[in-house]
């Protein structure tokens, strides 16, 4: 019997602004519907309510005094956004570069965090079981106190069931299918219910979003930001979607890119990648690409950028003076859930031949993607 999609978190579960003086209902939600007709999904539609009443509670401030607000908007990922408005500040005034490695760590720690968190709940309900107080609360000792030994500990005895070296640097797809087949932990249960009900389930054409650190790149990525008022609501790249995240950071990771060549980056993919991640940060190995870095765009404007849990998150500041001016923020959920991403694209055209099935490869596919709100599922007929 298959196991029931997972559970889309609520808005205070997920980075979710924290209520400041003036402001309510800063988060926002996503509504994904799906239209079937004769057996085939037709089309989805995605509508946010997010909007940029954070970027307004920014601006007009003194800019030390807006850095310091920043992790108070945000209840998850809060370090991150700070790191990210540090440096575009940074850029702002003329000293891009890249973050140093107390941020990277504590960029690294709060990805970390994401993942576990999402095994050690989610994906504990989604097999059946409750969530472990012993394991939890190690891994929020780990994660308190960036002790890479003891979160080490966590992943290999909780997670994976393996050495994390070992399962990071795996190039074989039968290493991974005897992982599964194993079953010794809730991730290798969980991602057991996700490559049988269809491994190839959620892929698309939809191209992973390019390296940042690359000045070409984000100097491309500046631009367009530039020039188009409505981008933080549909990031592109020259017009097209991109996705963004762990199986686009892990592109070239031998495992990640082995079973995106078996299954396309597809559910499954995404999954595997986060757990790849996870690994690599438990062993404290640096990553394959930096996590962090700026962009100077002129006189008094700067560009920052973070790669998060969920994907890349952009920070654009004006000065005007020693005051922020403009603020502007682009969340990893505008990229993956614009609405012709990766979300809409590995879902038009699939065959639905019943609503529950649909509905519980939708919503984990939704979770393989994890919008940083609120998310709900509606599956209609034409």
């Amino acid at each position: 019997m298959s196991a029931p999609g997972l559970p889309m978190r609520s808005a205070s579960q997920r980075e979710a602004p924290r209520e400041s003086p003036g402001a309510t209902d800063l988060a926002g939600e996503l509504k994904v519907a799906l239209t079937v007709r004769d057996g085939v999904v037709r089309q989805a539609t995605i509508r946010s309510t997010r909007h940029q009443r954070v970027q307004r509670l920014l601006e007009n401030r003194a800019a030390s005094e807006a850095m310091a607000l920043l992790p108070q908007l945000f209840a998850i990922c809060g370090r991150s956004q700070q790191v990210a408005g540090e440096l575009a500040l940074m850029a702002a005034r003329g000293a891009a570069g890249t973050a140093d490695s107390a941020q990277l760590r504590q960029v690294e720690s709060e990805m970390a965090q994401e993942y576990l968190w999402r095994v050690l709940l989610d994906w504990n309900r989604a097999v059946g079981r409750e969530a472990d107080a012993a394991v939890l609360a190690a891994a929020r000792k780990a994660l308190a106190r960036d002790d890479r030994d003891l979160l080490r500990t966590v992943v290999e005895r909780d997670v994976l069931g393996a050495d994390a070296r070992d399962w990071y640097e795996a190039e074989r797809l039968s290493d991974f299918e005897r992982w599964i087949a194993g079953g010794s932990t809730t991730a290798a249960q969980f991602l057991g219910l996700v490559q049988g009900d269809d491994p190839r389930h959620g892929a698309s054409e939809v191209a992973p979003l390019q390296r940042l650190d690359v000045e070409e790149n984000a100097g491309r990525i500046a631009a367009q930001l530039d020039a188009d008022a409505d981008f933080e609501r549909r990031p592109n790249v020259d017009g097209r979607p991109a996705e963004t995240g762990a199986a686009a950071r892990l592109v070239r990771q031998p495992l990640v890119c082995g079973l995106a060549a078996a299954f396309g980056r597809s559910t499954l993919v995404r999954l595997a990648a986060r757990l790849a991640e996870l690994a690599r940060i438990a062993c404290a190995d640096d990553p394959p690409a930096p996590l962090a870095g700026s962009v100077a765009l002129g006189r008094g404007r700067g560009l920052g950028w973070v790669e998060t849990a969920r994907g890349l998150l952009l920070h654009q500041i004006d000065l005007d003076g020693q005051a922020i001016g403009r603020y502007r923020i682009v969340a990893p959920t505008e990229w993956n859930f614009h609405p012709q991403g990766p979300l809409a694209a590995a879902t038009v055209g699939q065959p639905a031949p019943d609503d529950a099935g649909l509905r519980r490869r939708c919503l984990r596919l939704i979770e393989s993607l994890d919008p940083c709100v609120a998310c709900s599922l509606e599956v209609g007929h034409a």
